[in-house]
């Protein structure tokens, strides 16, 4: 007993004193102790002695408390026992103080047993709460993380909704070019539909100039083909005579050979026989003979030279023959060459009419959506912009799509670490339920000094938000993003919302929870402390953040101009191997051309046509001995020209026929016309030369044949004049008429209209009287 005793000026050491005050909040897990009768006893008996137990010096703190009792306390018991053992009597109260002192030793092996537990609940307490600061420490570490993660998340956003915008700007400026570039397609597409118009009457007339030369050139090739049959025949009848005659020719020159051998031996006998006789009357008959001789060898002499000029002309004949021959398949060859330019004349109007009815299609198009567009001057300079504005549209989906990812994967991290804060402060619910006061003193003020630093940290980092907006504002108006501002400014209201919550959930705790004393001063714990954010830092980050940002930018238009310049590169490079391909394609002139032959056979027609002229003409002066003032034609041009003047006369004959036709219909028509609306409309109609049109009504028709009371109109220039001139009395009749439906409505069938209604009452006046 007496080392178990304390002795009496001993303090109580800082390890009792923490036994005690974890004791004491160590209430409500204690209470758990399957003692529960002793328990309560235990507690009555602490109403009257405070009790701990020391495991250090294993005595308790009842001996202590009893071993300090005031000395009067002592110096009145001490007396009492003495007079009891000088008695030698059992005080009155000894059973009951015995009964006290073993109720007192069983609660002190109670309490000694109790203190062991609670120690080891202590130390067990001290490990959990070691591991829950740990855990607590971990999950701090995990919420800046996914603070930092929140905000690089946000700078992101900002980024994404810059860029954004900036696309946004971007593609309201390319509709606005597009709408000025459709505006001036129209402008030019009109133009060019102007021009088309014109280049179709131009086509129209060369058909009708191409009609005409094919139906000449149809109606000469006829001719020269009448020409040359004729002149076949004919070539084929002096051909047979020319043969005929050159038979006769050899004949003859055969006789004249003969002839010529024959007087040569007679000259010869001649001689002889003079030689021999000398005889007169022989030379006589000899003389007479070679003069018969030599006027027939001279007659046939003279029909030699005839045959041979009428050789020679049939010869000219001949050539002229084949120069129509020759032009007869220069025409063929120019028909058939017509009929090819009339396929392809039909294949151009087949695509001329597709591209008429896609420019049709393209005009309405244009007319649904055009608004202002840019100047193209000609399709490259449209399909130059086109294929910029699709590498443009590429590179913006990219940009949209790799955003797109960002925001995915952020959702995502996000979504983790809500996914994570919902379960540490499910944990955190855990531990609270399940930790002591002490450690939740100790939980919370670490945590309101972690909040503290937080706000002071939030404040910060606002200051410096505001900051970064202040100056890109002021450095770069252009691309200051105010919805983003917008949204940080409803993100920060939110977060102050729950800010409030927060604390009304704090203040609803801490009013259910018991209040326990906490430090003046609470003393920070380990790795609580956040590092301050400097300014500086802050800064550079922001400027290169916006550096990046214009570089991205200028990235991105750099790769759409390589993009451009690598399709006009490609577009260059084909119209260079074209240019090539054309330039290595050699023209060869052949020494048989078409066109030098048919200049060579024009010229030889015209050599031909020359000398016939002169032999004609060198024929009549052989006939007549000089010339004569009668034209003469050959018989071939004259039948040509009558034929031609034959269907000269049929093609008026026609036109005449048709033109009096139709003017037979043209007057029936405009009779049946005139009565319908005479019988409809109550007015008269007569059509006078230059688009004029005279009416008259036929209730208030004119009395003479001058047409006083009568209207023309000048469909040309849109004139209006009454037919007695303005001063007559019928056009002073209708000036009121004239002024309110005329010059005001501007209505020409309501003015008619009115007149009728007007003469039609007068008349029905006229009638009745």
């Amino acid at each position: 007993m007496r080392r178990n005793t304390p002795q009496s000026g001993e303090r109580p050491s800082s390890r009792q004193a923490t036994a005690t005050t974890a004791a004491s909040r160590m209430r409500a897990s204690t209470s758990s102790l399957p003692r529960g009768p002793q328990f309560s006893r235990l507690a009555s008996f602490r109403a009257s002695t405070q009790t701990t137990y020391n495991p250090v010096a294993g005595a308790d703190s009842n001996q202590r408390a009893l071993s300090q009792r005031s000395p009067s306390q002592a110096d009145s018991t001490r007396p009492s026992s003495r007079d009891s053992i000088k008695e030698n009597l059992a005080p009155p109260d000894a059973d009951e103080y015995e009964k006290y002192r073993r109720e007192i030793e069983s609660l002190k092996a109670e309490i000694g047993t109790l203190q062991y537990r609670m120690q080891t609940a202590d130390s067990e307490k001290e490990i959990a709460l070691s591991q829950q600061n740990n855990k607590v420490e971990q999950a701090r570490r995990r919420e800046q993380d996914e603070f930092q993660k929140r905000q690089i998340a946000e700078a992101a956003r900002g980024r994404f909704e810059a860029q954004l915008e900036e696309t946004r700007s971007e593609l309201e400026g390319l509709k606005d070019v597009s709408e000025q570039s459709t505006r001036e397609l129209e402008r030019k597409f009109r133009a060019a539909q102007d021009e088309a118009n014109l280049a179709q009457e131009q086509l129209q007339d060369l058909t009708i100039a191409r009609d005409d030369a094919e139906r000449i050139s149809k109606k000469k090739l006829t001719d020269l083909e009448t020409q040359l049959t004729a002149l076949q025949r004919a070539t084929k009848d002096y051909s047979h005579d020319s043969d005929a005659r050159e038979e006769v020719i050899q004949r003859t020159q055969a006789q004249v050979a003969e002839r010529d051998a024959h007087i040569a031996a007679l000259e010869a006998d001649v001689l002889r026989l003079k030689a021999q006789a000398g005889d007169a009357d022989t030379m006589q008959a000899i003389k007479r003979e070679l003069s018969e001789q030599v006027q027939h060898i001279r007659a046939l002499e003279s029909t030699n030279r005839d045959r041979l000029s009428e050789l020679k002309h049939l010869r000219s004949v001949n050539k002229a023959v084949e120069v129509v021959e020759e032009e007869k398949r220069s025409l063929q060859r120019r028909v058939e060459a017509a009929e090819l330019l009339e396929a392809e004349l039909a294949e151009a109007r087949l695509q001329r009419r597709r591209l008429e009815d896609e420019r049709r299609s393209w005009a309405s198009y244009l007319d649904g959506s055009a608004g202002a567009g840019a100047e193209f001057d000609t399709p490259e300079a449209m399909a130059r912009a086109l294929a910029e504005e699709r590498y443009t549209t590429a590179n913006y989906i990219d940009q949209i799509g790799a955003l797109r990812g960002e925001i995915t994967a952020l959702q995502n991290t996000v979504q983790s670490y809500e996914q994570e804060r919902a379960k540490l402060l499910e944990d955190l619910e855990i531990v609270k339920a399940s930790a002591n006061a002490t450690s939740t003193d100790k939980t919370r003020l670490r945590l309101e000094r972690e909040k503290v630093l937080a706000l002071k940290e939030v404040e910060c980092l606002r200051a410096q938000l505001k900051a970064f907006d202040t100056e890109d504002q002021t450095m770069q108006p252009e691309q200051f993003d105010e919805v983003r501002v917008n949204r940080v400014q409803e993100l920060e209201a939110l977060i102050d919302n729950y800010k409030i919550e927060l604390q009304a959930a704090h203040v609803q705790l801490s009013s259910v929870e018991p209040h326990p004393v906490t430090p003046t001063t609470p003393q920070p714990l380990a790795g609580s402390k956040r590092t301050y954010t400097n300014d500086d830092g802050s800064e550079q980050l922001g400027q290169l953040t916006r550096k990046n940002r214009s570089l991205q930018g200028e990235l991105a238009g750099l790769q759409t101009k390589l993009a451009i310049q690598a399709k006009e590169l490609s577009v260059s490079r084909e119209q260079l191997a074209v240019a090539k391909s054309q330039g290595q394609t050699r023209v060869l002139s052949l020494r048989s051309n078409p066109t030098t032959d048919h200049e060579a056979i024009k010229r030889a027609t015209l050599e031909a046509l020359q000398k016939e002229n002169k032999d004609l003409l060198a024929t009549l002066k052989s006939k007549h001995g000089k010339a004569t003032t009668v034209p003469y034609i050959p018989s071939s041009v004259l039948g040509t020209m009558e034929r031609e003047i034959a269907a000269a006369r049929a093609e008026t004959a026609s036109a005449q026929k048709s033109a009096r036709r139709l003017k037979e219909v043209w007057g029936s028509k405009s009779h049946e016309f005139k009565e319908a609306i005479f019988s409809t409309l109550g007015w008269t109609v007569t059509f006078i030369p230059n688009g004029k049109m005279r009416v008259e009504s036929t209730f208030y028709p004119s009395k003479t044949d001058e047409h006083e009371n009568s209207i023309v109109f000048d469909g040309e220039r849109g004139t209006m004049k009454v037919g007695g001139g303005p001063k007559s009395q019928f056009a002073q009749r209708i000036a009121d008429q004239i002024g309110f439906w005329v010059r005001e409505k501007g209505c020409i069938p309501g003015f008619l209209a009115a007149l009728t209604l007007e003469f039609y009452e007068e008349h029905n006046n006229n009638k009745e009287r």
